[in-house]
């Protein structure tokens, strides 16, 4: 099988960075990626025992120029929904950069490395650092990414493209979310718990899950099988000031994280999830994730 990137089935890390940018020179863009892909090794190979994560992640419009005739399920993400508490607006990025690991300070020397191979061939119009909560908390108190993959094994079978040239690449969604979180916290436990169709404390699935619950907009299946999603999301943001979720999913194919999406949204049968009352997408982009393979062939 072809290899995938680095940081797609990392799991668990303590802190992120995550970058977005549209391209201003493709030309000029292209040798770039490769720099950043020594450089990236460069540093593994400096901090060979700190398990550090790298993906480098292209939008339609990009990577359609890149390589004609790959990631067909790849498109740009469009908004969703329409009342104005349940919307999703699209701010499609043509590139992505996820750096992972268990140190910030890392963490912080790849990204001005890639700021530095990015200037003038790109405009940077995200930078979101994340960290890792207690127990792997959301913000709301609640555990994140409970329904992950647990072995290697799983997490390859739900995030990689299986066969063809793609194989070993994935599809990436990011969004990031700001949270209410003293619209929030006006809520007792049990109507928190009732939100999200889990227990706070230890993250099982209630009995009776609600339908417009988070966990009942999202476990969706199709022919008997779970439409699966392997997330990498991390809280941001300032104590102080605004703060959320920056979401980042990765699945073999689009259509398992797009149909969770439009369920939340109210796209499939009109319901939408209840949690969107608590906290709001300011940006939305579709990407793809390349193997190691395609992207030394650039």
């Amino acid at each position: 099988m072809a290899t995938p990137q680095s940081g797609i089935t990392l799991t668990h890390r303590k802190s992120g960075i995550f970058i977005e940018a549209n391209v201003l020179n493709i030309e000029m863009f292209r040798p770039r990626i490769h720099n950043i892909q020594h450089q990236f090794q460069e540093i593994q190979q400096q901090f060979a025992t700190e398990a550090l994560g790298l993906t480098l992640a292209f939008g339609k419009a990009l990577w359609s120029q890149l390589k004609a005739n790959s990631a067909a399920e790849l498109k740009d993400f469009v908004s969703l929904g329409k009342a104005e508490r349940e919307y999703a607006p699209a701010t499609q990025r043509d590139f992505l950069v996820h750096i992972q690991s268990n140190r910030p300070d890392i963490n912080f020397s790849i990204a001005l490395m890639v700021v530095e191979q990015l200037k003038a061939v790109a405009e940077i119009v995200e930078e979101t650092h994340g960290f890792r909560w207690v127990e792997e908390r959301d913000l709301t108190g609640f555990i994140d990414g409970t329904e992950n993959p647990q072995t290697d094994e799983k997490l390859r079978e739900v995030a990689l493209i299986e066969e063809g040239e793609d194989a070993g690449g994935s599809y990436v969604l990011s969004q990031r979310y700001v949270h209410q979180l003293a619209k929030w916290h006006k809520m007792n436990t049990e109507r928190q718990e009732q939100v999200i169709g889990r227990t706070k404390a230890d993250s099982v699935e209630l009995d009776d899950v609600p339908e417009n619950s988070h966990v009942g907009r999202v476990d969706l299946k199709e022919n008997g099988e779970g439409l699966k999603i392997l997330r990498h999301s991390l809280p941001y943001g300032l104590a102080s000031g605004e703060h959320g979720l920056y979401f980042i999913a990765f699945a073999k194919r689009l259509h398992n994280i797009d149909q969770q999406l439009k369920s939340m949204f109210g796209e499939l049968d009109g319901k939408t999830d209840r949690l969107l009352g608590f906290t709001k997408p300011v940006s939305g982009s579709y990407y793809f994730a390349p193997s190691v393979e395609q992207l030394a062939a650039l």
